[in-house]
């Protein structure tokens, strides 16, 4: 991701206020980077973390 992609994303998963919603989301978005990796010759690294998760255990998430 570029520097405003990755911007933009954290903005939006801290908008949710709903840990499906998050999840949904975060997914969606999982797929599209791996898309691009793939269009580009390259394989997506898994995650090393949650965010929604990581929203939830602070409070920030139902």
């Amino acid at each position: 991701m570029t520097p405003a992609e990755r911007v933009e994303h954290q903005r939006r998963l801290r908008s949710f206020s709903n840990y499906a919603e998050c999840r949904a989301y975060q997914q969606e978005h999982h797929a599209e980077m791996e898309r691009r990796a793939r269009s580009q010759g390259r394989v997506l690294q898994p995650g090393t973390h949650a965010p929604c998760d990581q929203l939830r255990e602070r409070g920030d998430l139902q």
